[in-house]
């Protein structure tokens, strides 16, 4: 009896070992589920991290790029800018005074001496031609320069091809008269507006000295011009925005006093 028991004790399942077993395969399963959570979710932070920073550095090579892009485009318009103004500057007209011109044609005067034509001599040192050119100059006996007066009255319509130049108002006197000036005490200034090739309109003041020494004012041929360099005036040398603030108020005043008549001459020369 006994051992019948015994032998359905020993027959008998063990339960609590297959208990254990499973209460173990669950736990174990679980931590791995818990481990494999964990792990995905350090990825998936490391992974957002990532991301972060790589959108982080797309951001700035963008900014980069578009930096670069927009300093190209300025050092490029910084290009077309200094070509545009070199282009201007080196085939504009440049009008300056700073000579005279003594020339006689064998007239006398009256008391039998030679007559000397004296003028402010005005070139163009430019590569093109002067467009509606207005000026008005003056010459005679030292003084101080009246450009306020000078500005007033009437301009005269002019032209100066390039490396050309032309003669500004003329004043006649003798050797004799002349020598008593050649100290400096023969004085020519002028104003003089015009536009060049490109359109631009432009502001010129002059103002000179004549200071020359002994000259055979008898045996000069006739015909034959004497070029007498200038000392500058200390004020009135100038041109453009050299000449003041309102050096272009003043210069479209100037160019809106010339007279009617050139300016159909000169449509109508174009249209030829």
């Amino acid at each position: 009896m006994l051992s019948q028991q015994s032998e359905s004790a020993a027959n008998r399942p063990n339960t609590a070992g297959a208990n254990g077993a499973i209460v173990d395969q669950a736990g174990s399963g679980a931590g791995e589920r818990h481990a494999a959570e964990t792990a995905a979710t350090r990825d998936k932070a490391t992974g957002a991290e990532r991301k972060h920073w790589l959108d982080y550095a797309t951001a700035f090579l963008t900014l980069a790029a578009a930096g670069g892009a927009i300093t190209a485009a300025v050092f490029t318009g910084w290009q077309a800018t200094t070509a545009d103004q070199g282009l201007r500057d080196s085939n504009r007209a440049y009008v300056h005074s700073t000579s005279f011109r003594f020339v006689h044609y064998g007239a006398k005067n009256e008391s039998g001496r030679t007559q000397w034509s004296v003028s402010p001599l005005i070139e163009n040192t430019g590569n093109t031609g002067t467009r509606g050119m207005l000026m008005n100059s003056t010459i005679g006996s030292a003084g101080d320069p009246d450009f306020d007066s000078l500005e007033k009255t009437a301009f005269a319509p002019a032209l100066i091809l390039p490396k050309s130049e032309l003669t500004g108002a003329v004043s006649s006197m003798d050797g004799r008269g002349l020598e008593l000036l050649r100290g400096g005490g023969l004085i020519a200034m002028g104003i003089i507006t015009y536009a060049d090739i490109f359109g631009d309109l432009h502001l010129v003041e002059f103002c000179h000295r004549a200071q020359f020494g002994p000259i055979d004012w008898e045996g000069v041929p006739a015909g034959q011009p004497l070029r007498i360099r200038g000392i500058a005036c200390e004020t009135h040398n100038c041109e453009d925005n050299e000449c003041g603030a309102d050096w272009q108020a003043r210069a479209t005043a100037v160019a809106s006093r010339r007279p009617e008549g050139s300016n159909v001459r000169r449509e109508a020369a174009a249209q030829r």
